[in-house]
């Protein structure tokens, strides 16, 4: 393993989804493990020592965090690893930020620190510690550990690794791949189902945009219980017929869960249990029972429940009819601006009118147009039934709802506009054209392509003649501008996660795009001009001034690199972070790098805006703030308007740094930043939770416009003839007229 290379884990049959749903085989695991799809992993021929005497034993641990540069947490974790394996189960599910940053060093050393009669007992899903930050498009996960999502069955249970991790994102959005998880079901039958990610749901958690999805979807299936992380502590909840139980990191101290059948039949469950090892290898672990997942039965707050809304101006009145024993009702707004975190807010309580259950919630705080109404029922057991409704708020906006168009997957990067033609990419594969000089009406659909799958924006050519898209399937396709069709590609050796920078010289344009550590320079007949290394991996959007270009890296450095020769010219520290993890997280690798008027360079992190001198790397000046993931924009009368990734806008001098004015606009903003409406100045910006507002720039006023939609949206909208048109992760474009 010295190399760094994982040992082979490769799947005999192709995957039944993007994120790679297949049975797993489970030869050699003992309890009787089965999965079409899957054949055996090398050294996996390990008989289980009590395999003959039937029942599920299994461990389960989450949130390791992996990291070569930690010396006592790994060796916590070796400890952790040894007890399991000295508990000889049957298998391990692990659920998920396996390492700090899913680097291969960190892979390498999480795979060191497991002994070889476990390793290929272990069922890893990903957290978003291994995606977040992840320029290989999961394909680094991959290599060591196989799919990020597949099913196999053990024991009489059929178990479910899932994967609604985004990349390049921090929540989670299960979206297409509901339709992969009903018919994995549809498939298991009457089996009993377990599910483990990285992500718990329900309650106060809000990590997952579309959980009430997930639960829909699951619904008419047996499914028990979900084994989940992230949140680094036991959390014990059972809604919606089953039990759930997030475990402590075991990154935080010598902590796994012990799971084992108790009882047969209709009584037939899973007794789980957290074991904490003792100071020393000398000393017995204690044990403490967390909760029992009965598998014959559903869990509390199974029954069904149906929700009527009716929204008026200032509220919504609900009428909830529960179809079993309910012994309290309550209703909110869904938390939309709380984006991948938790919220415990009040609830309002229903009152009991014989078998239904009455209310309102008040509206009045709410922007007009879309939201979601949660509906909670208590049993008599305290498990809860949720369900989720959706409503229209009405009211006067600036803006008007003109069009939409379907274009599936999600639309994650910027748009690209060229005159009135604005193009999107999908995570899908689908780029669609379309020509929105219609003065309002629905736009009409010049071209769509299938290309790999896209999560960064497109990029026009100076003369507006080909389209540039940035591919995961390791490529940057040129597109006929006019009919779609490739005109050249241009391939990599990884996936192409940034949005190509065009910058027009006297010798013509030259097209600069990364994927992952290596930067490329292209003419427009595709040409490699040439390709520099970038440090660790960079996914932002690069910029040039005509000499040089300039990219944010994973080692927390800016680099200017030579337009003409890629050599590396100078590069400066933007965090003072000591670690490769934290110069990752806190510097520049995700960062739309800016040239701004009087010539200095942009770099933004999360804690930093920092103007440099761009001959030298000198610092020129340094404004608070989380930069990174907004884009900025240079207004006519020179100022630069920076929004921060809490929604903070503010205009500053871009000589000096001086902030003219600063207003809180909007709740959070991710990587969707301000466009301006070129006939009035307004900043139109867009929250990543969907809701829109106006900015006067020569002020700072805002006015809260309206919620545009429940998804939430990365992407950084246009405006063309009149209208701003918005992409967004439920895979809808949408005009509107401003």
């Amino acid at each position: 393993m010295t190399d760094g290379t994982p040992a082979a884990r490769t799947p005999m049959h192709t995957p039944l989804s993007r994120r790679g749903f297949l049975g797993l085989s489970a030869v050699g695991l003992g309890v009787g493990l089965s999965g079409a799809a899957w054949g055996p992993w090398p050294g996996a021929a390990v008989e289980s020592a009590n395999a003959s005497e039937g029942g599920l034993r299994f461990a389960v641990l989450t949130d390791t965090h992996a990291n070569e540069e930690e010396a006592e947490r790994l060796a916590n974790l070796r400890r952790v690893f040894a007890a399991i394996e000295a508990e000889d189960p049957q298998f391990v599910l692990h659920c998920g930020d396996i390492t700090d940053y899913g680097s291969d060093a960190g892979f390498e050393t999480y795979r060191g620190l497991i002994p070889d009669a476990l390793w290929d007992r272990i069922r890893h899903a990903p957290g978003n510690h291994e995606i977040r930050w992840d320029t290989s498009a999961r394909e680094r996960f991959q290599r060591w550990f196989g799919p990020t999502s597949y099913s196999f069955d053990a024991g009489g249970v059929h178990f479910m690794a899932l994967d609604p991790t985004q990349l390049l994102q921090e929540p989670a959005l299960f979206a297409e791949d509901l339709k992969t998880i009903r018919d994995d079901l549809d498939g298991a039958g009457d089996t009993p189902s377990i599910m483990f990610l990285h992500y718990p749901l329900g309650g106060i958690n809000y990590y997952a945009n579309d959980t009430e999805d997930l639960l829909h979807t699951i619904d008419p299936y047996p499914v028990r219980g979900i084994f989940a992380g992230h949140i680094h502590r036991n959390e014990v909840t059972a809604f919606n017929g089953l039990t759930q139980v997030a475990a402590i990191a075991s990154r935080l101290g010598p902590y796994y869960l012990r799971v084992t059948q108790s009882g047969a039949g209709r009584s037939r469950a899973l007794v789980v249990e957290q074991v904490t090892l003792g100071p020393t290898d000398a000393e017995e672990p204690t044990v403490q029972q967390l909760a029992v997942i009965p598998l014959g039965t559903a869990s509390s707050g199974a029954e069904r429940m149906a929700v009527a809304a009716r929204p008026s101006s200032a509220a919504v009145a609900l009428t909830a009819v529960p179809h079993g024993k309910t012994t309290a009702a309550e209703a909110r707004i869904y938390p939309q601006s709380v984006f991948g975190l938790t919220d415990d807010s009040a609830w309002t309580p229903l009152a009991r009118r014989g078998n239904s259950w009455h209310g309102a919630v008040d509206t009045s705080p709410l922007a007009p147009g879309r939201h979601r109404v949660q509906v909670r029922a208590t049993d008599a057991a305290g498990g809860h039934r949720y369900e989720t409704a959706l409503i229209e708020r009405s009211g006067r906006t600036l803006s008007r709802p003109a069009w939409e168009i379907e274009v599936g997957g999600q639309l994650q990067g910027s748009l690209a506009s060229h005159g009135s033609i604005v193009v999107t990419g999908s995570t899908s594969g689908r780029v669609i054209a379309v020509d929105a000089g219609s003065h309002g009406r629905r736009p009409k659909t010049l071209w769509r392509a299938q290309l790999g799958p896209v999560h960064r924006g497109a990029a026009f050519t100076s003369d507006g003649h080909l389209v540039l898209v940035p591919s995961a399937d390791h490529r940057l396709y040129a597109l006929d501008a006019r009919t779609g069709r490739i005109r050249w590609t241009s391939r990599f050796d990884k996936p192409v996660l940034t949005t190509p920078l065009v910058r027009s010289t006297r010798a013509g344009d030259r097209i600069l795009v990364s994927a992952e550590d290596r930067l490329r320079c292209l003419d427009v007949a595709g040409t490699t001009l040439w390709e520099a290394a970038v440090p660790i991996r960079t996914a932002g959007r690069a910029a040039s001034d005509g000499e040089r270009v300039y990219v944010g890296a994973g080692d927390g450095r800016g680099y200017a690199y030579d337009l003409r020769t890629g050599r590396t010219l100078w590069s400066v520290l933007t965090t003072d972070r000591p670690d490769k993890y934290r110069q990752l997280i806190y510097g520049p690798w995700d960062d739309w790098i800016e040239v701004l008027p009087g010539g200095a360079v942009l770099f933004s992190t999360v804690t930093d805006g920092i103007a440099v001198d761009p001959a030298t790397g000198r610092e020129v000046w340094r404004a608070a703030g989380s930069y990174i993931f907004a884009p900025s924009v240079v207004l006519d009368d020179g100022g630069l308007l920076m929004v921060s990734e809490w929604g903070v806008a503010t205009v500053l001098d871009p000589a000096t740094g001086t902030a003219r004015w600063s207003s809180q606009a909007v709740p959070r903003v991710v990587n969707a930043g301000p466009v301006i409406d070129p006939r009035s100045g307004t900043a139109w910006l867009v929250s990543v939770g969907g809701l829109l507002a106006a900015i006067d720039t020569a002020d700072g006023a805002v006015t809260v416009d309206r919620q545009l939609f429940t998804a939430n949206t990365f992407s950084t909208p246009v405006v063309v003839d009149g209208q701003l048109i918005v992409a967004a992760q439920d895979g809808v474009l949408r005009g509107l007229k401003v």
